[in-house]
């Protein structure tokens, strides 16, 4: 589905690839933008050697650094290495949440971290570099947007379908750009129905949503053998153990940066549904915005109005390489707009975690 202003152009299946993304980690490539400069992925001997010599800059108030993960998502990633450094999560400052099954890099801030400490650690499919001493904290939005680059895999088409198919959506695209929708990174598990259960003052059924994960823990009384990626779940549920149906203090184990993730996943749920009842109506306005709210029953959580552009246009579009199966691209988006929109308009998928179109 395409937009020329707004007219919409409606894309026939025979004209979308048919094929598989984040098969693998690699497959999903994200880089942060700021200023022009992309933080990459790429990691080497010189990096790490770099990062030794950052112990001569001027110590300021925050440490800024770059955040390579694979397989981790953002908040679990910093909570493994706020443990290893035996500080706070608040300290932590971030531009945006990356994605999960993919191989991401991102910006950080440390307040009152030391270069010298980050950079002899040892982590799990995750390393740290370009550190640097600032001023500001890093918060969300501060960045530009992200650079992806993305494999497509076991396409059906030959080489030179799956080229003619990938040039007609780039032109597309870039010219006209696709609904603007929130993607699956936004609502994660369950993430929109628990904004909206604490929204509405549904405490016992957030709880309960959250704490499916560890439920075959749960179901067996092994409560000592759920995995630590699941810890604050797991503080879920020591606390009520001691206090059975404290639903707000169960829910207050959660960071409150967690549980502000949750509220606006519903808030984006809500513009999702706005932005599809104007497309089918066809009186598509160029932004939308979307009330805030606060929470009742947790009044420390809330959400600001919202204003977005409904359609986005991807820049520096390049198709990197096409085989007889397969195709990489690679993109940029500006804040906020999620490679996962882009391709739903243009790739169909046996499974999603989250329709965004519903």
């Amino acid at each position: 589905m395409y937009a020329v202003g707004r007219e919409l152009i409606i894309t026939q299946n025979t004209g979308k690839l048919t094929g598989r993304i984040r098969l693998f980690p690699p497959d999903f490539i994200v880089e942060e933008i700021w200023d022009n400069h992309i933080y990459s992925i790429k990691y080497s001997r010189l990096t790490r050697l770099r990062g030794k010599f950052v112990k001569f800059q001027k110590q300021r108030e925050y440490l800024h650094f770059t955040l390579v993960k694979k397989n981790w998502e953002t908040i679990r990633a910093l909570n493994y290495i706020r443990k290893r450094l035996r500080v706070s999560l608040k300290r932590f400052g971030i531009a945006g949440m990356k994605d999960k099954k993919a191989i991401t890099a991102q910006r950080v801030s440390l307040w009152k971290g030391r270069a010298e400490n980050l950079a002899r650690l040892e982590l799990s499919d995750i390393y740290l570099k370009d550190f640097e001493y600032a001023d500001e904290r890093i918060n969300l939005g501060d960045a530009l947007g992200n650079r992806f680059t993305i494999t497509i895999r076991d396409i059906p088409q030959n080489q030179k379908e799956i080229l003619k198919r990938v040039r007609f959506f780039r032109k597309m695209a870039v010219t006209r750009g696709v609904p603007n929708y929130y993607g699956p990174q936004r609502f994660g598990e369950g993430n929109m129905e628990v904004g909206m259960a604490i929204k509405n003052g549904d405490l016992k059924r957030a709880v309960e949503i959250i704490l499916k994960k560890v439920q075959p823990w749960l179901e067996i009384g092994d409560l000592e053998a759920i995995p630590r990626v699941f810890w604050y779940e797991k503080k879920m549920v020591n606390h009520l153990q001691k206090y059975p149906n404290d639903y707000a203090g169960a829910l207050r184990k959660i960071p409150k940066r967690i549980r502000n993730i949750y509220i606006h996943a519903y808030q984006s749920h809500i513009f999702n549904q706005k932005l599809r009842e104007a497309i089918i109506s066809n009186n598509v306005p160029s932004t939308f915005t979307i009330q805030g709210f606060r929470v009742p029953k947790m009044p420390e959580l809330k959400a600001k109005a919202i204003e977005r552009q409904t359609f986005v246009i991807p820049t520096d579009f390049n198709i990197l390489e096409v085989t007889n199966s397969s195709v990489k691209l690679r993109f940029k988006l500006y804040k906020g707009e999620y490679a996962s929109t882009l391709l739903s308009c243009f790739v169909d998928q046996e499974e999603r975690s989250y329709n965004i179109f519903n």
